[in-house]
């Protein structure tokens, strides 16, 4: 499911404390990760010959690139020549004010004059989850308010409606000196930014986001007017609305009801918000070969990477993040098995990892598909000819591949440092314990001026709680956290890393784990106070082989965040130079990657190749009941109860959802699907797994978007869930 936007992996750790029963995270540097390798022989792999000769065959479509267009760019010449439809200047505008940031998360949409919202259920789960009791889980039963008194206020969310756009290019590329280095120019740029966005909402009540498009290529100011608090109106039970459960996740045919509501309201909480752009509801939806568009705000993508770049995620950072998704699911799972109260505790957690790995598994899959890689290589070769062929711009830009190849070189090196050096990469609380000793000690023989900031003044006295406290991981979580690092390490570190020589002596992890736990006396209180009245001294003396592992990677963590600063900064660079070079050779006809802001995407509903046969276009909720029946009513595929109870008052026929070619990616859940009278014919939901490798090139081949149906939702309202007053609402009827 597309829930978040997918931008580069911030791995949570999850550990249960003993004293409290509670769970609570550690966010590490970084999540980009390189093969095993010695510094003297970094050598990115090549692209196969096999994909090499597929690019000798490939022929461009011309949407390689995708179809995530900006609304102060939208392709009303390509529009019309495709689809024979030119929106208006109206219609554009209406369609933008419609239109609806999700707080951090998530897409959605108005659909009434008062303020109602149509958006996911997987999206609006976590105000089920917060708006929970002991007596009530609203997850699991789901949660409808008949009148307005009955809406149940948000936690947090917020909702962020694009007012309008300024181009402020010249600002940011203007804002370093010449002469600076790329670590001062992303300063500089960076600076530039913040001071812009001040500056507006200084001037206005709006939300101001500098945001970047094409790689740097552009710069947008975006003003947004934030609607909060958003109350929650309906939400299906979870069974309904996550039916077939991971197994079904990123597949197709699905018989899912992703669908709920919630309400914008002004800021005293208590009157509806006025939203007179808004998408009426059309209740027969759309069929098949019919013009869709989609509006959201895809997370990332990463069509504009270079085969370098490519070559990197493919052979590096997606196993990398796969294997730590697999570490932090089996956690997870862990924790969930110790008991109901537990188990709901982590459970959004889980499903977030789960569907997190099913994401970057199947991209994973699509980057070695020689096919895909072929058809890269031959759009970048078309690209950089365009360059080559006028001797001003190869001089300009025609180093800027070579470079950026050089620059994941370094990247490969880099990367696995800075993770295995970072005690927070894994969450491992041994590990947090004794770097947070060996750093205590080294610091605070320093005057208090020459300090670190986190150990001056007040700052320190979190850490020395921890320190002098009792050790309070729970015993298995701990082990398999501490397992899940030195694995980690052991399987990306170069041979010479002198994180080996500390203590990674190359056995089975999870031995490994369990002999530095046990021979260490980092658990106990009064060694982590005799180490702190010790001295740096009693660091460099001590046999302890925990701490010791702990005082190599404290030696090094700063100097690789320092080289991984200077590695994004010179990155950076050159994809703003690799962004010229695009605008030299296409100007605005391709779209820029995604970037969390909004986009219109058109497409068609369409079957596909699937299994030998066709994927049909559309499901109905015959497929709902049948499907429960051919898995004997087993779970993740048990019959939803409400559907269940109401199977006699159903239209089985109803279409419940359907595929298009729109195109799509994380941040992308919850947005509309309008028809070309700006009328919801659909609301968006995932992408089937051959979809997953348009993170790196955009394909209609076989890849989809999944959405549910308005005919499905309308059905569902009246007949199964019985919610009149909403209904009427989405319908414009008294």
């Amino acid at each position: 499911m597309y829930s978040a936007p997918n931008r580069p992996l911030g791995l949570a750790a999850f550990l249960v404390f003993a004293a409290t029963g509670g769970i609570s995270t550690a966010a590490p540097a970084a999540a980009q990760q390189p093969q095993a390798a010695e510094e003297s022989a970094s050598t990115l792999p090549q692209p196969s010959a096999a994909s090499v000769r597929s690019a000798e065959r490939t022929e461009l479509t011309g949407t390689e690139i995708g179809t995530m267009w900006t609304f102060e760019n939208a392709p009303l010449d390509y529009w019309e020549e495709t689809y024979g439809f030119r929106p208006t200047d109206e219609w554009l505008e209406k369609v933008r004010l419609s239109s609806v940031r999700y707080g951090q998360i998530c897409s959605a949409s108005f659909v009434s004059p008062n303020g109602l919202v149509m958006t996911n259920h997987h999206c609006a789960r976590s105000c089920a989850e917060a708006v929970s009791t002991a007596a009530e889980d609203r997850v699991e039963t789901g949660y409808y308010a008949p009148t307005r008194e009955e809406e149940l206020e948000c936690p947090g969310l917020f909702l962020d409606q694009l007012i309008s756009i300024s181009d402020v290019t010249e600002r940011i590329r203007s804002a370093a000196p010449a002469g600076a280095s790329n670590t001062e120019i992303a300063a500089a740029q960076e600076a530039e930014r913040e001071a812009i966005q001040e500056a507006c909402e200084a001037d206005s009540d709006l939300t101001c986001q500098v945001v970047s498009l094409y790689q740097g290529g552009q710069h947008q100011l975006y003003r947004y007017k934030r609607y909060a608090p958003v109350k929650l109106v309906f939400i299906p039970e979870l069974q309904a609305g996550f039916f077939g459960g991971d197994p079904d996740n990123f597949t197709f045919p699905r018989y899912v009801l992703d669908a709920a509501f919630v309400r914008a309201y002004e800021e005293d909480g208590v009157t509806a918000a006025s939203t007179p752009h808004y998408f009426e509801w059309d209740p027969e939806g759309a069929e098949e070969d019919e013009l869709i568009f989609v509006t959201g705000n895809p997370g990332s993508t990463s069509r504009l990477a270079t085969v370098s770049q490519v070559m990197y995620e493919a052979h590096y950072r997606h196993p990398f993040i796969v294997g730590m998704l697999e570490s932090q699911r089996e956690v997870l799972q862990l924790i969930a098995s110790y008991g109901p109260e537990a188990e709901r505790s982590v459970r959004d957690n889980l499903f977030s990892v789960e569907n997190s790995l099913k994401a970057y598994s199947g991209q994973l899959e699509g980057l070695r598909d020689t096919l895909l890689l072929g058809t890269k290589i031959r759009w970048e070769d078309n690209f950089q000819s365009k360059i080559d062929a006028d001797p001003s711009l190869q001089a300009e830009y025609g180093d800027t591949w070579s470079r950026l190849a050089e620059i994941q070189e370094e990247k490969r090196l880099v990367s696995p440092r800075l993770n295995a050096y970072n005690a927070e990469f894994m969450g491992s609380p041994h590990l947090m314990y004794a770097v947070g000793l060996v750093r205590y000690v080294s610091e605070m023989a320093k005057p208090e001026a020459e300090r670190s900031t986190e150990f001056q003044g007040d700052a320190v006295t979190q850490l020395e709680t921890m320190l002098r406290g009792p050790f309070q991981a729970n015993p298995d979580i701990a082990r398999m956290l501490l397992a899940a690092h030195l694995e980690a390490a052991d399987r990306w570190l170069s041979a010479d890393d002198p994180l080996r020589a500390a203590g990674l002596s190359g056995e089975d992890a999870e031995e490994l784990a369990q002999r530095l736990i046990s021979t260490s006396a980092i658990e106990d209180p009064s060694y982590r106070l005799e180490m702190m009245a010790g001295g740096p001294e009693s660091v460099r003396q001590t046999t302890d082989p925990l701490l010791r592992l702990a005082a190599a990677m404290a030696d090094g963590l700063a100097e690789f965040e320092a080289r991984w600063e200077e590695v994004l900064a010179a990155e950076s660079v050159q994809e703003e130079r690799l962004a010229g070079a695009l605008f030299a050779a296409f100007g605005t006809d391709l779209p820029p990657d995604a970037t969390f802001t909004l986009r219109i995407t058109d497409g068609v509903i369409k079957r596909y190749p699937y299994n030998g046969t066709y994927a049909p276009p559309m499901t109905t909720l015959y497929g709902l009941y049948e499907r429960a029946a051919n898995f004997g009513n087993e779970m993740p595929w048990a019959l939803p109860a409400t559907f269940a109870e109401r199977r006699d008052f159903v239209d089985m026929s109803t279409p419940i959802n359907f595929v298009s070619t729109n195109d799509i990616t994380g941040g992308n859940s919850g947005s509309p699907m309008i028809d070309r009278d700006a009328r919801v014919i659909g609301l968006a939901f995932d992408g089937n797994i051959e979809q997953l490798p348009n993170e790196f090139l955009f394909r209609t081949v076989a890849g989809r978007t999944i959405g549910v149906h308005s005919a499905g939702i309308t059905e569902a309202l009246r007949n199964v869930y019985q919610a009149h007053a909403l209904l009427n609402e989405l319908l414009g009827t008294p």
